[in-house]
């Protein structure tokens, strides 16, 4: 350096701050998430992994389709099992279209309504906004939950939440399809007494993989199609056609 010629001072490169998990909006949102649900998972990524969307395979991540195979199979034994413990007079019919109705479409779309998964669903491009919000997919972020909460837990963290979430549905209404109860034997006697003919039933649709299979089915008497239904089993699609079919009939027969 030249004589007479002051030195430059450089200040030193200031070490940047890792940044934490914390500091990750989706991170944040997860652990909000895990508190309501009512699970302190040891893996979060479990949790990311169940709220991830099939639309996102292009990005090479994993989708939520294995955990909810797997979370279908342990709700499907969890209610099974309370049932059966807490119902020992009902013969194996009645208890699997009890089953049915408790892990059917609709009654998991509610979890997921109190929950609100679906608002954290990861998504791709190729995912339209009615599909994000169709009651098929919200039954599976349930399903897919409750398998990564059994990964992550154990067969009593997933209990819990079958039991936090589910069950406690049923025990506020312990059966929201009442009026469809034994709808078969009503319409045939209905049938019977007002010389109908003999109602007859149909599978018009089937959809899902084999372990989430969803029927349709059409009651008829003779050429009118008087009732439609739809269930996780055809007996329970059934009685859904029936209860719809009786209400009609009720309704031509009232109507002035």
């Amino acid at each position: 350096m030249p004589y007479g010629q002051r030195a430059r001072y450089i200040r030193p490169p200031v070490p940047r701050r890792s940044r934490s998990p914390d500091d990750d909006p989706r991170h944040s949102e997860l652990a909000a998430l895990a508190l309501r649900i009512g699970h302190r998972f040891q893996d979060p990524s479990l949790l990311d992994r169940a709220l991830c969307h099939a639309s996102l395979a292009n990005d090479g991540r994993p989708s939520y389709e294995r955990l909810e195979f797997l979370g279908d199979a342990i709700l499907n034994f969890l209610v099974a099992e309370h049932l059966f413990r807490r119902t020992p007079e009902i013969p194996e019919g009645q208890l699997t279209d009890r089953r049915s109705r408790i892990v059917s479409r609709d009654p998991l779309a509610a979890v997921e309504a109190d929950l609100g998964l679906a608002s954290h669903l990861d998504v791709g491009r190729g995912l339209r906004d009615d599909e994000r919000g169709s009651s098929r997919i919200r039954a599976d972020l349930v399903e897919a939950v409750l398998g990564a909460v059994y990964l992550d837990g154990g067969i009593r963290a997933a209990r819990k939440f079958v039991r936090k979430h589910v069950l406690a549905r049923v025990k506020a209404d312990p059966d929201p399809t009442a009026h469809q109860r034994d709808s078969k034997g009503r319409l045939l006697h209905h049938c019977q007494v007002h010389r109908l003919g003999q109602p007859t039933y149909r599978i018009v649709h089937e959809e899902g993989p084999a372990h989430r299979r969803t029927f349709t089915v059409e009651v008829a008497l003779g050429e009118r199609t008087l009732g439609t239904g739809t269930g996780r089993t055809r007996r329970a699609a059934e009685f859904e056609a029936a209860a719809e079919c009786l209400q009609r009939l009720h309704a031509e027969a009232n109507a002035p």
